[in-house]
């Protein structure tokens, strides 16, 4: 992910001798196993981010940064309440967005190790009542399909915008929506697809794909403070306030009911998460499965999270990234022949990014409490030039 050609190290030596730009930087001891960078790195990559955070107007935000298969700098940025001028800390819970669809299909590969669940199964073997707008496609659909929005069924910008309060009742929209490609033939960015794979989960375990989720990925990977949906973020005592920028009078909260969605959507895009949880499930992401020498996944699952599914159109291109293609829960793609593993997320109020590269064990998270996805991005592309050189 290029950003605009700088070097890093040039950039931020600039950005040193500029004026601070007011950002308030909150840093807290950082718990083991996490480390921190050398200082000098440190003051480069904090001036960097408050540059960052100044330009796009960004309340507050979080960084990781991993290299060498270890965590080198994990830091929060500006505030999570701007009313009361509250830092951002280690332990600040942002959504994550549609990073989200990874736990699920994280969730859906430990079935399959299990031998509970078969990627190339027809759903309805694990769902016998459910029901398509195509009897074809009902005996046809997988949850490999489900997972790399593949499966025919429409995108997003297709289905209501009004989400239902319930998993049953997202459910029970499939049977009405078009089958508008062949299953396993065309990207079609689906969430609600997503959904009906945690569905598949929740009926095969008899648990709700929250109970799953914490149980079974948050508590061995160590992210202690995780949760789900708005009511996760309203309810915790360190949370992020999302925010929106309104042009020429600044940042302005989003209110709690604008989030409701992502209670019966959280499996495509409802956890919540501080950055220290995102570092280690990074962590995990780059290693062979295992944390603290317990298996969560097998090394051979995990390289299928991460294998190229199907091609992702023209309309999600990247002029950074060749060969763009959707994985089983990730982008992924090539930098400079470098291959890339990745997911943004985007909920109002919030823009979240996780990036890496396999092969260098190298990698960045950020979250944030504000809707710029050009910060992001740009920092992401700035930050990942740097750890894969």
């Amino acid at each position: 992910m290029r950003g605009n050609g700088e070097d890093l190290r040039s950039l931020c030596a600039c950005l040193l001798t500029a004026c601070w730009v007011g950002v308030a930087i909150a840093v807290v001891t950082v718990p083991a196993p996490l480390r921190a960078a050398d200082p000098r790195d440190a003051r480069a990559v904090d001036a960097l981010i408050a540059r960052q955070m100044s330009t796009y107007h960004v309340p507050g935000a979080a960084l990781a940064l991993i290299q060498d298969g270890r965590v080198v700098l994990v830091k929060g940025y500006g505030f999570r309440d701007l009313a009361t001028n509250a830092p951002v800390t280690l332990g600040t819970l942002f959504n994550i967005g549609s990073i989200s669809k990874s736990f699920t299909a994280l969730g859906v590969a430990q079935l399959v190790d299990q031998h509970q669940v078969d990627l190339d199964a027809p759903v309805i073997r694990y769902i016998p009542d459910l029901r398509l707008s195509d009897p074809q496609a009902t005996q046809a659909v997988t949850l490999r399909q489900l997972l790399s929005h593949a499966s025919g069924l429409p995108a997003d910008d297709q289905w209501p915008r009004q989400v239902p309060s319930s998993r049953e009742g997202i459910v029970q929209e499939f049977a009405t929506m078009p089958i508008t490609a062949q299953p396993g033939t065309r990207f079609q960015y689906c969430s609600r697809c997503v959904v009906l794979a945690a569905y598949v989960l929740e009926r095969v375990t008899g648990q709700s794909w929250e109970a799953y989720t914490r149980t079974h990925i948050f508590e061995p990977i160590g992210m202690t403070t995780a949760g789900f949906g708005a009511l996760g973020l309203e309810d915790a005592s360190d949370r992020a306030l999302p925010y929106r920028d309104e042009t020429g009078a600044g940042a302005a909260p989003v209110t709690w009911p604008r989030l409701q969605y992502l209670g019966p959507l959280a499996p495509a895009a409802g956890i919540d998460a501080s950055i220290a949880d995102m570092a280690r499930y990074a962590l995990l992401q780059l290693g062979d499965g295992t944390v603290s020498g317990r298996r969560v996944i097998s090394a051979q699952m995990l390289a299928e999270l991460h294998r190229p599914e199907i091609a992702v159109g023209a309309g999600w291109a990247r002029p950074d990234i060749q060969s763009l293609h959707y994985a089983l829960g990730w982008f992924t793609g090539e930098d400079r022949g470098v291959q890339l593993v990745y997911h943004n997320g985007a909920n109002p109020g919030f823009r979240a990014t996780l990036v890496f590269a396999p092969s260098a064990k190298a990698g960045v998270v950020i979250l944030t409490n504000g809707q710029a996805g050009g910060f992001t991005s740009a920092t992401v592309s700035l930050l990942l030039e740097q750890l894969l050189q």
